[in-house]
């Protein structure tokens, strides 16, 4: 494995190694969600939102189209007036019907599952909102159904065409956030949103690819999941989101593994790690080991703890433990906690900071971030409804 840490402060080869601009792409976050609030016009939200609020809000997405039902839920919280679910294929469950509204969310607006979930729950009698590329596949499915809503989302990115669905969280979850404003789910969604995209924008000009290691959170951050595996840790509703953000981001982008859990559960589950042959800080290299046997070094874990200012008070207590026994048994730690705010801006900080992390350790490696699933196999990519199902 090449790693080079060094290139991290080499800008003009970043951006070379990073051909489909996903630093780019994921700097235009705050802008996306601009461009959400002004393009708000009810055209799409006011019927639903006519409707009355429904008994529950499905949120359904593939890939990194399915990150928007975990946003909402996370910043719905626990005290949400109505169930909030995150679902994936390859069907709706069996309990949605006349009273459910159903969200189907797809960043090129043609992924197969997405547009069956569209025809499967207007069959139930739902009511749907599309939420995806514009002149697409499911804009059409969306406009050729009665009482079916859709979102067109902007790209916003220099390389509008190639732009991933893990780079587009934000354009693909205002309009849905918007939408639980208006249905009351998410109090003061509009002003929460407007915060967030200025948090994006700092954000951005914190990690920026002209910002040196020294000065930069997620260039600092890649450089420590880097010197090992992270185990990542979210406190909260807040935190667990970014947690499970950081670590598939660094699947997707870097192609690096990490552990992940949420606290407290998380502690108890990977205690045994902490104290386990991976921890502890990387010894000094043995001259004399066999190399014929042991190529390289064994991997330490690096510890991140992702905490959310609103974590409950026992989860606080378990979130402390956690660092305190990363010190006590020398195992290097990071600590994030996102700032005060609206959820969606506490949230929208967290993410920031690990979506431009994700990608620095892809570039380290040399490696393109954009690569996607189905170039590795042709399977992995979008599912499609067999025969007889």
């Amino acid at each position: 494995m090449s790693l080079d840490d060094t290139l991290l402060d080499e800008p003009d080869e970043l951006v070379e190694i990073d051909a489909q601009r996903m630093l780019a792409s994921t700097a235009s976050a705050g802008a996306a969600i601009r461009s959400t609030l002004d393009a708000d016009d009810g055209h799409a939200l006011g019927p639903l939102v006519e409707q009355g609020r429904p008994r529950s809000l499905c949120v359904v997405g593939a890939g990194g189209s399915s990150a928007p039902g975990e946003v909402l839920a996370a910043v719905a919280g626990r005290g949400s007036p109505l169930p909030v679910f995150a679902l994936g294929g390859p069907t709706l469950p069996g309990w949605v019907g006349p009273m459910d509204l159903v969200v189907a969310v797809s960043a090129s607006g043609r992924t197969p599952e997405i547009l069956t979930f569209v025809s499967e729950a207007q069959r139930r009698g739902s009511s749907v909102l599309g939420i995806g590329a514009a002149d697409s596949a499911l804009q059409e499915v969306c406009s050729n159904s009665r009482g079916v809503s859709f979102w067109p989302v902007s790209r916003l990115s220099p390389l509008q065409d190639v732009q991933k669905a893990r780079s587009l969280l934000w354009a693909l979850s205002a309009p849905l956030l918007l939408l639980a404003g208006e249905l009351g789910v998410v109090a003061d969604a509009r002003e929460g949103l407007a915060a967030a995209a200025d948090r994006l924008d700092a954000r951005a000009m914190q990690c920026g690819v002209e910002v040196l290691t020294p000065e930069n959170p997620a260039k600092d951050l890649s450089i420590h999941l880097t010197s090992g595996l992270p185990l990542v840790w979210g406190s909260g509703d807040i935190g667990a989101v970014a947690a499970r953000r950081l670590g598939r981001q660094l699947a997707e982008n870097a192609d690096w593994p990490s552990v992940v859990g949420v606290l407290p559960e998380g502690a108890r589950t990977h205690a045994g790690l902490l104290g386990g042959p991976w921890a502890g800080p990387a010894s000094e290299e043995d001259i004399f080991r066999d190399r014929t046997l042991d190529s390289e070094p064994q991997p330490r874990l690096r510890a991140v703890v992702v905490r959310d200012a609103m974590e409950h008070p026992d989860t606080a207590t378990i979130a402390d433990a956690v660092v305190q026994t990363c010190e006590r048994l020398d195992v290097p730690y990071q600590s994030i906690a996102s700032t005060s705010g609206h959820a969606i801006e506490q949230l929208a900080d967290l993410v920031g900071l690990v979506d431009f992390a994700s990608i620095y350790t892809a570039l380290m490696q040399r490696r393109d971030p954009s690569r996607s699933a189905e170039e590795i196999d042709p399977r992995f990519g979008r599912w499609r409804r067999t025969e007889g199902m």
